[in-house]
């Protein structure tokens, strides 16, 4: 009996963290200071050129992530003349004092090239995971943001195929043109 109490004890507890957290985030994903995966600076201007811009946040350990990010690839292609930005956050490159682990920088880079998802990765920086992700236990997890990383539209967890993200762009996309 005790076995089971606390193993409802544990699944309650974890639904409410799942259903909590995004209720904790920020609204918006702006300001903030990152590097991509090839050590370049970015901060919240990356989102200006953009109507819109889907952030797709990824591990390199997480095999859904990986197998929808060649076709967040050829989306960031076909809709870029439409103003449809895509920008990865990376999770698992940076440690909790901003240094860099090597290794998962090479294989995010390899994994970048692979999968010819050729669009900033950035890493998850202290004001990245401040603003958005604290709390957020999910990989993979998408979001948008406008021109000004204003967040809009819903929050998706686990990976889409090609079709289904073409629905969600086509939707959001009509909430900031």
């Amino acid at each position: 009996m005790n076995k089971r109490v606390s193993h409802v004890v544990v699944i309650t507890l974890l639904l409410i963290l799942v259903f909590v957290s995004p209720l904790l985030a920020s609204n918006s994903l702006s300001p903030f200071w990152s590097i991509d995966i090839n050590m370049e600076e970015f901060d919240e201007s990356v989102f200006a050129p953009y109507k819109l811009t889907l952030v797709n946040v990824w591990a390199t350990f997480c095999p859904p992530c990986l197998q929808e990010m060649p076709a967040l690839g050829e989306l960031y292609r076909e809709y870029s003349d439409r103003g449809l930005g895509i920008i990865g956050i990376v999770t698992d490159v940076f440690d909790r004092n901003e240094r860099v682990f090597q290794a998962n920088r090479n294989t995010a880079n390899i994994i970048v090239e692979k999968t010819k998802a050729n669009y900033p990765h950035l890493l998850l920086s202290e004001d990245l995971y401040n603003l958005r992700l604290k709390g957020s236990q999910v990989v993979p997890e998408t979001f948008f943001v406008d021109s000004s990383g204003k967040i809009v539209g819903q929050t998706y967890y686990g990976a889409k195929t090609k079709a289904a993200w073409k629905k969600v762009i086509e939707s959001t996309l009509s909430l900031v043109e």
